[in-house]
C-alpha cells in the first residue's frame, strides 16, 4: 500500500532527515511517499494512508494578540489533513512533538486551538513526550493518545569503535552551545587540558548552522568541523565520541542510542526539557505497533 509521511525532512536538518530512514526500515513492504511543508500541487490518487510525523510539526505560531489565528505552518499541515479526511483514508500522528515559543508555553490551549478538531478526528496519535500527551489529551478530550520515545531512537547503523577512536569531544551547536559562549569555552579549556580533541558537528539545517560553524573554525582552528554530515556520518561521529555537548534534540537522541555521555544546556528547548530520560529507548517501536493497527488489509 502507499503511505504518505508529512514531516520536516529535506531541508538539511539531520534529525528530521533520520525519520524517512526509520520509516523505510520499519515498513519495508509498503510504498512510502515523503512530504514536508513545501506543498505539492496534488497528492497521489492511490494514496492509502497519511501519517503526520515524525518530529515537532504540531505547532501554531500566530501573531501576538491573535492566538487562535492559523499560522502559515498550520495551514500547510491542514492541507494534508483535509486531504486525508476528504478521501476517507486512515490518518494520524506518529512520533510527533508539540513545539512552543519559549514565552508562549503557558498559552498552549489558545495557541493550539486550530489543531483541536484535527486531533479529535485523527485515527491514531503517538507522541514523543509524556507532557505532549497530557496537553493533547486535555485539549482534544480523547484518552487514546500514546507516548513512546522518538522514532529516531530506532536508527542505529553499525559503527566500529575503539578506545583509540573515542578521543574526541563533540559539540552540536544550537542556542547556548556556540563558540562564543563563556561556559562552553570553559569546558573546552578543561577538555584540552585532558588531551581531548574537539569536533563541531552541524546537525541543523545549513541556514541555521553556517555562521556558528564558521565562528567555530575561526576561534578553534585546531578543531574538526563537520558541516552537513547527513544522518549516518552524524551518528558515527557521536558514537565515536568520548563526550557530547548538544543544543539539538537529535544530538541527544544519537548520544543516548550510542550510550555516549552527554549534556544539554539548562535553559534549553521545550522538546529537550520534556524528554523522558529514564524511558527504555527500545520502546520507540510502540509508534509502529500503533500505526500497524490502522493499516488497511
Amino acid at each position: 500500500m502507499k503511505i504518505a509521511f508529512v514531516g520536516a525532512s529535506g531541508y538539511g536538518n539531520v534529525g528530521d532527515d533520520t525519520y524517512p530512514l526509520v520509516f523505510a526500515q520499519q515498513l519495508p513492504e509498503h510504498e512510502l511517499v515523503i512530504y514536508n511543508s513545501d506543498l505539492p500541487a496534488s497528492l497521489p490518487e492511490d494514496l492509502d494512508m497519511l501519517v503526520m510525523g515524525g518530529g515537532g510539526i504540531v505547532y501554531n505560531n500566530p501573531q501576538e494578540g491573535e492566538p487562535a489565528m492559523e499560522s502559515p505552518h498550520f495551514r500547510c499541515m491542514k492541507f494534508y489533513m483535509d486531504a486525508a479526511i476528504q478521501r476517507r483514508i486512515p490518518w494520524g500522528f506518529l512520533s510527533c512533538g508539540l513545539q512552543f515559543q519559549s514565552k508562549r508555553e503557558a498559552d498552549y490551549a489558545a495557541v493550539m486551538q486550530p489543531w483541536v478538531s484535527y486531533l479529535q478526528q485523527a485515527h491514531f496519535i503517538t507522541l514523543r513526550s509524556p507532557r505532549c500527551v497530557c496537553i493533547v489529551r486535555e485539549i482534544s478530550g480523547r484518552e487514546d493518545v500514546f507516548f513512546a520515545p522518538d522514532a529516531a531512537y530506532l536508527y542505529k547503523p553499525e559503527v566500529e569503535t575503539s578506545v583509540e577512536s573515542m578521543r574526541s569531544i563533540t559539540l552540536v551547536p544550537a542556542g547556548f552551545i556556540n563558540p562564543r559562549n563563556a561556559l562552553i569555552n570553559q569546558y573546552l579549556r578543561q577538555f584540552a587540558a585532558s588531551g581531548m580533541s574537539v569536533t563541531w558537528l552541524g546537525m541543523g539545517a545549513p541556514v541555521d548552522d553556517h555562521l556558528l560553524l564558521a565562528e567555530a573554525a575561526e576561534l578553534f582552528p585546531q578543531a574538526q568541523i563537520i558541516a552537513a554530515p547527513g544522518p549516518r556520518v552524524a551518528f558515527e561521529t557521536i558514537a565515536r565520541s568520548r563526550f557530547v555537548i548538544t543544543g539539538r534534540y537529535h544530538g541527544m537522541v544519537y548520544a543516548r542510542t550510542s550510550r555516549v555521555p552527554f549534556i544539554t544546556p539548562v535553559d534549553t528547548t521545550y522538546k529537550i526539557r520534556m524528554e523522558k530520560l529514564d524511558e527504555d529507548i527500545s520502546a520507540a517501536s510502540t509508534h509502529f505497533e500503533v500505526l500497524r493497527r490502522f493499516i488497511p488489509r
